[in-house]
């Protein structure tokens, strides 16, 4: 890595996928010479989504750990995540709801999807680590059921990276 300050402003971030996520940097080692992943983007006020059929990220597993920081945003309440957000963790896909600001660590190779978000009531903050220079990403399709697969908004977006078939 060079031995230079890198600065990146959250117009130097291209659009990342098709959702309309105000990212604020998204890079890997090939970019910036970096050992780790690394995404950090916004979430801004959104109604509440009642659909349970709705995955949102859909079950998936890394070859080495993920790190997710989910940082409220409220100076006056800063442990409010001003949001309620779901995930599922392990082989039993363990359903838990993080409604304050936190750090989950994931080791690798451990199932975890359906990261999905109910509610925003609040601007808060996602940012993702893995410790690799690449992002390696397996999804899980197992773990959904036929309705849930049909129900996902730009499936061919969810591809396997950094596994090799």
């Amino acid at each position: 890595m060079s031995d230079k300050m890198i600065v990146i402003n959250s117009e130097d971030v291209p659009q990342q996928d098709f959702r309309e996520i105000p990212w604020i940097c998204k890079f890997d080692g090939d970019r910036y010479g970096t050992n780790n992943f690394y995404s950090v983007h916004w979430n801004m006020p959104q109604p509440r989504v009642e659909d349970t059929d709705n995955v949102g990220h859909p079950p998936h597993m890394h070859k080495e750990n993920e790190i997710m920081m989910l940082i409220g945003m409220d100076p006056e309440n800063p442990d409010d995540l001003g949001a309620e957000v779901q995930m599922c963790i392990g082989e039993d896909m363990e359903k838990h709801i993080f409604t304050k600001s936190c750090t989950v660590i994931i080791p690798g190779g451990t199932p975890h999807g359906n990261f999905r978000i109910i509610e925003s009531k609040k601007p808060w903050m996602f940012v993702q680590v893995q410790e690799a220079a690449e992002r390696t990403e397996k999804f899980l399709w197992d773990y959904l059921t036929p309705e849930q697969i049909a129900a996902i908004p730009n499936k061919d977006f969810w591809k396997d990276t950094g596994y090799d078939d």
